[in-house]
């Protein structure tokens, strides 16, 4: 099985899994590595909610479990980085004064609210809301781009009150050249994320007709994350990922 890239512990503002559950977990399923990969967002519109990270005990909790898993598993120190116009000098001190093995670029603010808000979808068609994703994800890439792989690239499409029914890659195709070659030309890898399956979609996170265009576009590298924000979904639907990434000749990074 591959090794997860994408993993939420209590470090997240949306998950309350032990490290070490995760990291025993992952063992139990065969995994020579595991990424925790926690949430931080700067100036995070949604009120209540504070996507933000305690370095010091995220990083004192993962010396702590690299230890006693020792020789065992390796433990991946990763965060995902929310990219959002604006926040470019947050992003850029936040990785110069941390050690990370891994960063997540990930989008999650359209419009100044997260799609995963039914409020987000008032007045909004999924034309309109899809194309408007793809722009700001484009415009927060071009913003901070210090990151090794791009999560979950059509985020969006997870939360419409239609699922994937009015979904048709075809329909984006020059906002999602742009993405594709833009992270290409930067080394910046394509995650396929298996969170997607996991909600009754037949595809993952991004669609596997955008996966298809980055192999054309020359894209190799991508990485494999179940978003799992609890320890028993890591690894889910990973064969899936799996077929994807030998249909397409496509490689898998590792640290």
């Amino acid at each position: 099985m591959f090794s997860d890239y994408h993993v939420h512990s209590e470090f997240s503002f949306d998950s309350d899994e032990k490290i070490h559950n995760i990291v025993t977990r992952a063992i139990t399923v065969g995994m020579k590595q595991i990424a925790i990969t926690d949430h931080q967002d700067f100036d995070w519109p949604v009120e209540g909610e504070l996507p933000s990270i305690n370095i010091e005990d995220y990083s004192s909790s993962i010396s702590n479990v690299r230890k006693k898993y020792s020789g065992q598993i390796q433990i991946i120190k990763g965060i995902e980085l929310g990219l959002m116009a604006g926040t470019k000098a947050q992003c850029r001190n936040l990785i110069a004064s941390n050690s990370f093995d891994f960063v997540i670029g990930s989008c999650h603010i359209v419009d100044n609210m997260d799609p995963y808000y039914s409020k987000f979808w008032e007045n909004k068609d999924d034309r309109e809301a899809f194309e408007l994703y793809f722009i700001t994800l484009l415009e927060g890439l071009k913003m901070f781009d210090r990151i090794d792989t791009l999560g979950h690239m059509d985020y969006i499409v997870r939360y419409s009150p239609n699922k994937d029914k009015n979904y048709s890659v075809a329909d984006y195709r020059d906002l999602i050249d742009m993405i594709l070659q833009h992270i290409i030309s930067r080394d910046i890898k394509l995650e396929i994320n298996t969170a997607n399956l996991a909600n009754g979609f037949s595809f993952p996170n991004p669609h596997t007709d955008i996966i298809k265009r980055y192999r054309e576009l020359g894209g190799k590298y991508v990485t494999v994350g179940s978003d799992a924000h609890q320890a028993k979904d890591i690894g889910y639907g990973f064969d899936k990922a799996k077929d994807i990434i030998e249909k397409y000749h496509l490689k898998v990074f590792t640290v």
